[in-house]
């Protein structure tokens, strides 16, 4: 079915083009009053605060736009946030998701506290000059923090260990860390530097990627809300924007699975919950 709006449209349309409104109403399937009704925005102000953050996030649905708002410290209802979503004809493409078969994991319990397991992963780029660019993705499972994008032409086992090395020292060592079956992850530099840190290494079965969901999770918004909407120039320019985008992840973004909450939010509620249940027993 038609919406008044949409025939609204087409009356301007037909009348911009030179036809006569009567005829092109009737031609439509709606009064000439019908046709000059102009919706008046009820808050201009909320509707281009709206745009604006579109504009800026244009990967983000109304629910998140909504927690930005929110966040700027507006008083909105979800309701009026859709409601001027959809008059402005904002919308977002639909992503075919994959349907797989569902596999047993157990074996692979996830981490119950920031720090306690990481996870990496690989993902592919190609730069504008045709060179390949590789970016390894190191995050924690509990938080969702991304605790690196590292991007260079080639990215191997003695990087990923200094790498590693770098980020222990940073962010402390964890108690495992969950990867697939790569060569580089497999490799003896990184299997080394993982047992002498005291750091057990996780593997998933092989065709199980599910069995990774944190990283691959955000291995698709990653190429998502960046990589597929940019074109880079050289590798030190993808290291600048995944530098931002690594900051943007951390400390701006609403995550749904976190209560809308970022990681760094989320750490800080889980040091507080932690802190007065150790001040309750020690009463």
């Amino acid at each position: 079915m038609v919406s008044p709006e949409s025939r609204r449209r087409a009356v301007c349309f037909l009348v911009a083009q030179g036809y006569a409104r009567r005829a092109s109403c009737k031609l439509v399937g709606i009064t000439p009053s019908v046709s000059r009704f102009r919706r008046r925005v009820r808050n201009p102000r909320l509707r281009d605060k709206i745009l604006t953050l579109a504009k800026e996030h244009p990967r983000y649905g109304f629910r998140r736009i909504h927690v930005l708002l929110v966040r700027s410290g507006l008083s909105v209802n979800l309701k009026a946030v859709h409601r001027l979503w959809k008059l402005e004809g904002l919308r977002l493409s639909r992503r075919v998701v994959k349907r797989r078969l569902g596999r047993s994991t157990i074996g692979t319990p996830e981490a119950t506290r920031p720090g306690q397991g990481w996870c990496y992963d690989f993902v592919h780029e190609r730069l504008e000059n045709g060179r390949a660019a590789r970016i390894l993705v190191v995050m924690d499972e509990y938080s969702r923090r991304c605790l690196s994008l590292l991007c260079a032409p080639s990215i191997p086992s003695s990087l990923v260990a200094k790498e590693l090395s770098w980020l222990f020292l940073v962010h402390g060592k964890p108690e495992y860390i969950r990867s697939d079956n790569g060569t580089e992850f497999i490799a003896k530099a990184v299997t080394q530097k993982l047992e002498d840190s005291g750091v057990k290494a996780k593997f998933i079965e092989p065709g199980s990627p599910w069995q990774n969901g944190r990283v691959e999770s955000f291995n698709d918004k990653l190429r998502d809300e960046l990589l597929n909407r940019e074109i880079f120039q050289s590798g030190t320019e993808l290291q600048a924007r995944l530098d931002a985008f690594l900051d943007d992840h951390n400390n701006f973004r609403p995550h749904s699975s976190l209560n809308n909450l970022t990681p760094a939010m989320w750490e800080r509620k889980f040091a507080n919950e932690h802190n007065e249940q150790e001040a309750i027993l020690t009463y």
